[in-house]
């Protein structure tokens, strides 16, 4: 009985092991060049084939031996069993040297929630066209002359093909918008240039430096938003390649504008690349008529939106009924985060506190100081907190720490007796006025009914 448990437990580990083999697969890429032994100016058929993905998106890159290419593998399937995905290229080889096919810019294949590097590399060297002979004499001289003048005319061809220049720099590089970083140099093929959205092409025009080299790549090239890069490539007489890159980063021009305070904001559509501050969500909201993209934090209940100043210069600004309320900025201090506030104009005065600009590390707040010279380590500040909370507080300078500043006993007695004494004052003399408008009212009664009496009386007397 304990031998047949045995076996049913071996059994049992022994298909788990199977299943577990089952679903995993060697992903694996190769490389096919065919014929595998090229010759100049003829075709060669370049095949990249990666196996046992989910999903695959790499690009090979073709060079050497006077060939250019790119083979792009790319589907965008998620789901399903692994499968082999494959795409071929035809190049002619110009001139004999080493021609390599490379999966030079990475690829990333799904495989069970894995990534899979299937990089890889090959070579071949593609030589040249052999010469026969085709006039043939029995005459033993003949023979030897023929063979002399085949060897004299491949010796002569060799020359030829080494007289020929490698050269493959540009002498010039110019583009019709923009400035090249940096400034062209013959030595540099990496360049950026800086442009606006209103720019919508540009014009890439260059030299070779020898005459025999061609250059390919130049002309009128569209521009979007964002980052493209174009090339100029270079090829010597001898077919050596040179690649000259240009990087247009292209940011958006603002068309509709918003007031805050003295600074003209403009309203940036394009946000899709940016780095939202955490604990923000997605929402939607009305700017100068327009309906833009702006993040809430349910937390603080702040609302931003992402404006360029007129030095273009892009930041998150807060956005409060309908405007720009201030920009939002955040401080750190003794770990904790805080969101710098405007003063509301009702907490500008404070009581033994006059306004003072406040440095904490590398900024400058407006806030207080006190008045008291035995306070003079201390500041007050007024900021919101991660709760989202509203205080003053007080901030200590030589150990940067920070607390709620709150107002002392003594100060809320005076205050109260102050406005007690204010109030008292007030009744008092609101009393008195009454006490004397009620006594000018009895007055006038007073010497109107006397007249009257006596106005009577009179009247009775002539009769």
């Amino acid at each position: 009985m304990k031998k047949i448990k045995k076996l049913i437990l071996v059994a049992s580990l022994f298909i788990s092991i199977l299943f577990t083999i089952g679903n995993v697969y060697a992903s694996s890429s190769s490389i096919s060049i065919s014929p595998s032994s090229p010759t100049k100016g003829k075709p060669v058929t370049i095949t990249i084939t990666v196996s046992n993905v989910n999903t695959v998106s790499l690009t090979a890159t073709i060079s050497g031996a006077g060939t250019s290419g790119k083979i792009k593998l790319v589907d965008a399937s998620m789901s399903g069993d692994p499968k082999t995905f494959s795409k071929s290229l035809t190049v002619t080889p110009t001139s004999t040297g080493t021609l390599t096919v490379k999966i030079d810019e990475g690829s990333n294949a799904v495989l069970d929630a894995k990534y899979v590097n299937v990089l890889g590399s090959r070579s071949v060297t593609v030589k040249a066209p052999s010469s026969t002979n085709t006039n043939t004499n029995t005459n033993t001289n003949t023979n030897t002359n023929n063979n002399n003048n085949s060897n004299s005319s491949n010796s002569d061809s060799s020359k030829k093909e080494e007289n020929k220049s490698n050269d493959n720099k540009l002498s010039s590089l110019t583009i019709s918008k923009g400035t090249l970083s940096p400034k062209f140099s013959a030595n540099t093929t990496s360049y950026k240039v800086d442009l606006t959205s209103d720019i919508e092409t540009v014009d890439i025009a260059a030299k070779a430096n020898d005459s025999k080299a061609k250059v390919t790549g130049t002309g009128k090239k569209d521009l979007v938003i964002g980052s493209q890069t174009y090339s100029v490539t270079v090829v010597s007489e001898s077919g050596i390649k040179k690649v000259y890159s240009i990087t247009f980063n292209v940011t958006e021009k603002p068309t509709v504008f918003t007031q805050f305070g003295d600074q003209k904001l403009g309203i940036l559509k394009d946000v899709a690349k940016i780095e939202v501050p955490e604990g923000y969500k997605e929402t939607t909201v009305t700017l100068e008529g327009e309906e833009i993209r702006g993040w809430k934090n349910d937390k603080t209940g702040l609302t931003l939106v992402y404006l360029a100043d007129e030095n273009g210069h892009k930041s998150f600004y807060i956005y409060s009924d309908g405007k720009v309320a201030n920009k939002y900025e955040l401080i750190t201090i003794a770990g904790k985060k805080y969101t710098l506030l405007d003063i509301p104009s009702d907490m500008k005065e404070q009581e033994g506190l006059k306004a003072d600009k406040v440095k904490i590390g590398d900024m400058e707040l407006d806030g207080w100081s006190y008045e008291d010279k035995n306070h003079a380590n201390y500041a007050v500040v007024y900021l919101m907190n991660e709760a989202g909370e509203k205080n003053l507080y007080s901030y200590e300078k030589t150990e940067g720490t920070l607390q709620k500043y709150v107002v002392s006993e003594e100060k809320k007695a005076n205050n109260t007796l102050t406005y007690v004494l204010a109030g008292t004052t007030a009744l008092f003399a609101l009393s008195t006025l009454g006490v004397y408008m009620m006594y000018m009212n009895f007055k006038k009664k007073s010497i109107a009914t006397i007249k009257d009496y006596y106005d009577r009386k009179g009247a009775v007397t002539s009769k």
